[in-house]
C-alpha cells in the first residue's frame, strides 16, 4: 500500500459505526405528503427526495467518492420495513446499540430523538408488521420456536441482486432512460393494464433522473472542495472527479476511473433504496478490464495507479453499512454487507478470462486485510496454478478465507438444468456468500425463510412435538420409540421436513404479496433485464431468471445425529432408543442412568461414525438428507412468480447459514450427534466442529459426495488449515491439487481459515491488540474482534486440519 491508501486505510478502522437519522428523515417526511399515489411512486418520490437532500462529502485523498451517509461507515435506517425492533433496542431490549456483545453501533442524542420519531410513525404499518399478521398461526408458531424465520427479507429489506452495471459502464443510465422514455411513448393508455405500466415507468424513470442529479451532487462537492484545497496536486484530483461525477453514470464511462467510480455510484443507489444487502458486484474484471487495457496502452494509465484507484474502490465498500435488529444480527454477525466480487472464470468459448484486473482485485485483497468486497476465484480446467497459487498466498495472508474458490463446472450445471440460456452461464457470478446469480437478468439470489434442519430432527424425534416450548406441530404417524429400523424413523423425518418445507413456501408466497404492496423499487428493477419490457419490478416477476429458497443450517449435523442412531441403536445396539432420547431430553446431564448421561454424550461423540472423514457409512445420510431437501424444492414448490415471465420460479437448496447455525443452535436441545442444547450446529456443509479426524482430503470426498445439482443458492464449506499445510510452495502446491480434485467431483466452494487457536484466544482476552485480525465466518469475512462470544468461540472450536 502507498502513503494515500495506508491513510485512507487507518482512518477506515478508526471509524466508529454510528446510526445515521437523515436518510430515514427525509423518507418519512415524503412518504407522508404521497399518501395515496401508488406505492412505487411513492417510493420513488421517497428515493428521490433521500438522493437530493442527504449531505455528501468527500474525503482528502479519494479516488473514489460518494456515501450512504454522512459518516463512514454509519447506518441509515430504513423504519418503513421493521420499527418495533428500534423502539425496543433504544429502550435497552435487549440491548442498546453500543451495548452489544457483537456488532456495536452508536448513536448521536440528536439522532437517536428523530430516529424514535420515524420509527414510532412507522410502527404497526411495517412490512414486517403485515407479514407477521398474515402468516397462518402454524407458521407464526415455527417462527417462535426458532424452526423457520424470515425476518432477513422482511424487516430488513430484499438484496441478494446483482445489477446490470455492465450495460451502465458499455452504455450508461442515459440507455436506460431513453428505453424506459420509448417503452412510456409505446402505452396505449386506454388498455387497461397500461396505467400499471405507467406508474412502473414513471417511477424508473425519476430514479435514474435522481441518480443521475446524485452523481452530480457529489461532483459539485468534489468542485466546492477544490476550491478550498491548497495541495495543487489533489486539486487537480477532486476537479478531475467532479468532471467524472458529471459524466458519469450518465454516460459510458471512457476510462478506467470512470467505471469504478459508476459502479460505485450504482451500489450506493441501489443500497439507499431498499435496505438490501448482498448487492454484488458480478464479474468485475471482465466488464471494466476493456477500458482498463485502453487506459494502459494509450499511456493514461499504470498498473500502480490503477491499484490505487481499486485499492480506493474496496475501501469505499467497507464504508457501507447496515444496522440490523439484535435477533436478525445474530445471524448476520460481523458488519458485513456480503458484497461479492467475482473474478477470473472463461470466456463464452472457453478460454482463461483471467486479466490483469483479476490480478489487481487479488492485490488489494492480500494488501488491504478487509471485510468487504468478498473477491471470489471462479475456477474452471483451464484456471492456472500460477493463479491458484496467487490467490491462495493472498487468502493466508489474508488470514480471513478471501479470496475463496467457486468451481464453474458445479454451477454452469446446475444453471442449465434450471433452464438459463447457454449464452448466460458462463456469466454466472456468486451473490451475496455464495448464491448462484446471472448479473443483471436474475432478481434475488437468495430470498425465502430460513430452515432450521436440526431442529426439525429434533421434533421428529419428539413425535412431532418442540421440547422447548410444548407445541404440537405435526404428529409423526408412528411414534419414534416404536420404530424398528433407521429406515422408519427416516420416512418420519421425511414427512416432519416437508411439513415445514410446504410452511415456507406459504410463508414466501405471502411474503412476496405484502412486497407487492408495500415494498416496490424501481430503480434496481431498472437495471435487470426484462423489467422495463415487461413493466414489472423484481418482486412481481420482471427479471429473466428467479428461484426462492432461503437459507438451511445444521444438514450435516441431522446426518451425524441419524448415523448416531443407527451405528449406537440399530447396528451395534450399544444403546436403546429410549435410553438416547432420554439423555437428549435430560442434556447429557442425569447421572443415575446406566451408562449415565455422560457417558452417552461421549459415545455419540466419540464412537459414532462422523461426516467429513471420508466414510461411507457416515456420509450415507447427508446425503440422503441432501438429496430429499435439494430434490423436494427443485421439483415440488413453485414460487410466487412461476408463470409471469421468469424462470424457473421452483426453490432451490441454499447451506449458506451466515451464523445462523449459532442462532438457530441456541434453539435446539440436545441432539443424539453428542451435541448439548444451545451449542451451535455445523456451519453450511462443513463437517460438524471436532469431527474431521483424518485430514483435509478425506473431509474433501466427504463433502464433495453431496449432491450438488439442486444448490443453486449454494453450500459453505468452510475449511481450517494448520499453518504448517501452507508454510511453503511445495505443501501450497498440495492444496491447489486438492482443490482441483475436489472440484473435479461437482464440488461447489472452498475456502480457509489460516489462523491459530493461540491467536484466536489471545485476541477475545486483548483485543486491542488485534484490531486487524481477519477469520472466516462463513460465506464471507469478519474481524475477530467485532463479532460476540459464541461466533468467536464457533471458529476457535472448528478443526484445524493437515493432509
Amino acid at each position: 500500500m502507498n502513503e494515500r491508501i495506508k491513510r485512507l486505510r487507518k482512518e477506515l478502522m478508526d471509524q466508529k459505526p454510528y446510526v445515521d437519522a437523515e436518510r430515514c428523515q427525509i423518507f418519512t417526511e415524503s412518504m407522508k405528503e404521497t399518501d395515496g399515489l401508488p406505492i412505487i411512486l411513492r417510493r420513488a418520490k421517497g428515493f428521490k427526495e433521500v438522493l437530493e437532500n442527504m449531505t455528501v462529502w468527500v474525503k482528502p485523498g479519494e479516488l473514489i467518492v460518494g456515501n450512504q451517509s454522512r459518516v463512514a461507515k454509519g447506518a441509515p435506517i430504513y423504519p418503513e420495513y421493521s420499527a418495533q425492533w428500534i423502539l425496543d433496542e433504544l429502550d435497552g431490549k435487549p440491548y442498546r446499540w453500543e451495548d452489544r456483545p457483537g456488532d456495536k453501533f452508536y448513536i448521536t442524542p440528536e439522532n437517536e430523538k428523530i430516529v424514535r420519531e420515524c420509527a414510532e410513525y412507522w410502527n404497526g404499518k411495517t412490512v414486517y408488521d403485515y407479514v407477521r399478521k398474515n402468516l397462518p398461526d402454524e407458521i407464526n408458531a415455527a417462527w417462535d420456536a426458532g424452526v423457520t424465520d424470515e425476518t432477513w427479507v422482511c424487516a430488513a429489506g430484499l438484496g441478494n441482486e446483482i445489477p446490470d452495471y455492465k450495460l451502465v459502464v458499455e452504455k450508461g443510465l442515459r440507455d436506460v432512460i431513453d428505453r424506459i422514455e420509448k417503452k412510456i411513448e409505446s402505452l396505449d393508455m386506454l388498455d387497461p393494464d397500461s396505467l400499471k405500466k405507467r406508474h412502473f415507468l414513471d417511477a424508473a424513470l425519476m430514479g435514474n433522473k435522481a441518480v443521475v442529479r446524485f452523481a452530480e451532487r457529489i461532483g459539485e462537492k468534489c468542485e466546492e472542495e477544490a476550491s478550498k484545497c491548497e495541495n495543487p496536486e489533489y486539486k487537480k484530483e477532486l476537479l478531475e472527479l467532479a468532471e467524472i461525477c458529471r459524466y458519469v453514470p450518465l454516460n459510458p464511462a471512457r476510462t478506467f476511473q470512470e467505471a469504478v467510480e459508476s459502479i460505485f455510484i450504482i451500489l450506493l443507489a441501489v443500497h439507499l433504496e431498499s435496505n438490501g444487502h448482498a448487492i454484488s458486484l458480478g464479474r468485475f474484471d471482465q466488464y471494466v478490464y476493456p477500458l482498463y487495457k485502453k487506459d494502459v496502452e494509450e499511456g493514461r494509465l499504470t498498473k500502480e495507479r490503477a491499484l490505487e484507484i481499486l485499492e480506493c474502490f474496496f475501501i469505499k465498500c467497507n464504508e457501507i453499512n447496515k444496522l440490523r435488529s439484535w435477533p436478525d444480527t445474530e445471524f448476520f454477525m460481523g458488519y458485513q454487507m456480503f458484497i461479492n466480487l467475482a473474478i477470473c472464470g472463461q470466456t463464452v468459448d472457453g478460454k482463461d478470462a483471467t486479466n490483469d484486473v483479476s490480478l489487481l482485485c487479488i492485490q488489494s485483497c492480500r494488501e488491504l486485510k478487509l471485510i468487504t468486497p468478498s473477491v471470489s476465484i471462479k475456477y474452471f480446467d483451464g484456471t492456472t496454478d500460477e493463479v491458484l497459487l496467487e490467490a491462495l498466498e493472498a487468502a493466508v495472508e489474508h488470514k480471513g478465507g478471501m479470496p475463496a474458490f467457486y468451481n464453474d463446472k458445479a454451477f454452469i450445471k446446475i444453471l442449465r438444468r434450471m433452464g438459463v440460456a447457454e449464452e448466460d452461464l458462463v456469466d454466472w457470478s456468486p451473490d451475496g456468500c455464495i448464491e448462484a446469480s446471472i448479473p443483471g437478468k436474475w432478481d434475488f439470489a437468495a430470498k425465502g425463510p430460513w430452515l432450521s434442519i436440526e431442529k426439525v430432527l429434533e421434533i421428529t424425534l419428539n413425535d412431532g412435538v418442540d421440547p422447548a416450548t410444548g407445541t404440537v406441530f405435526k404428529p409423526t404417524d408412528k411414534k419414534i420409540k416404536d420404530c424398528t429400523s433407521m429406515e422408519e424413523i427416516f420416512e418420519e423425518y421425511k414427512k416432519m421436513l416437508k411439513y415445514f418445507m410446504d410452511l415456507n413456501c406459504l410463508t414466501e408466497h405471502i411474503n412476496d404479496e405484502v412486497h407487492v404492496r408495500y415494498d416496490l423499487n424501481a430503480f434496481r428493477s431498472s437495471l435487470v433485464e426484462d423489467c422495463i419490457g415487461r413493466c414489472l419490478d423484481l418482486v412481481e416477476g420482471g427479471a429473466l431468471y428467479s428461484a426462492d429458497g432461503g437459507p438451511t443450517a445444521g444438514t450435516i449435523s441431522a446426518g451425524d445425529s441419524l448415523t448416531a442412531l443407527e451405528y449406537l441403536v440399530f447396528d451395534k445396539k450399544i444403546l436403546t432408543m429410549d435410553q438416547v432420547l432420554h439423555a437428549c431430553a435430560t442434556n447429557f446431564q442425569d447421572d443415575t442412568t446406566s451408562p449415565t448421561g455422560k457417558e452417552i454424550q461421549m459415545l455419540m461423540k466419540n464412537k459414532a461414525p462422523k461426516f467429513g472423514n471420508d466414510d461411507d457409512y457416515a456420509d450415507k445420510w447427508v446425503i440422503a438428507i441432501e438429496e430429499y431437501v435439494g430434490s423436494s424444492l427443485n421439483n415440488n414448490y413453485k414460487s410466487s412468480k412461476y408463470g409471469k415471465g421468469p424462470v424457473p420460479c421452483c426453490f432451490a437448496y441454499s447451506q449458506t447459514p451466515v451464523t445462523g447455525n449459532i442462532s438457530f443452535g441456541s434453539r435446539i436441545g440436545a441432539t443424539p450427534d453428542g451435541r448439548s442444547a444451545g451449542d451451535p450446529v455445523n456451519n453450511g456443509v462443513s463437517p460438524a466442529n471436532g469431527s474431521e479426524k483424518n485430514g483435509a482430503t478425506a473431509a474433501c470426498n466427504s463433502v464433495s459426495k453431496i449432491p450438488t445439482i439442486w444448490d443453486q443458492k449454494g453450500n459453505i464449506f468452510n475449511m481450517r488449515l494448520a499453518p504448517s499445510t501452507v508454510a511453503d510452495k511445495e505443501s501450497r502446491e498440495k492444496v491447489i491439487a486438492m482443490i482441483r480434485a475436489f472440484f473435479n467431483k461437482d464440488a461447489e466452494q472452498i475456502q480457509f481459515n489460516v489462523v491459530d487457536n493461540e491467536t484466536l484466544k489471545m485476541a477475545q482476552k486483548k483485543p486491542e491488540d488485534y484490531p486487524d485480525l481477519m477469520v472466516r465466518v462463513s460465506g464471507y469475512s469478519a474481524l475477530f474482534t467485532s463479532l460476540g462470544e459464541a461466533c468467536q468461540n464457533d471458529v476457535i472450536n472448528r478443526t484445524e486440519v493437515e493432509f
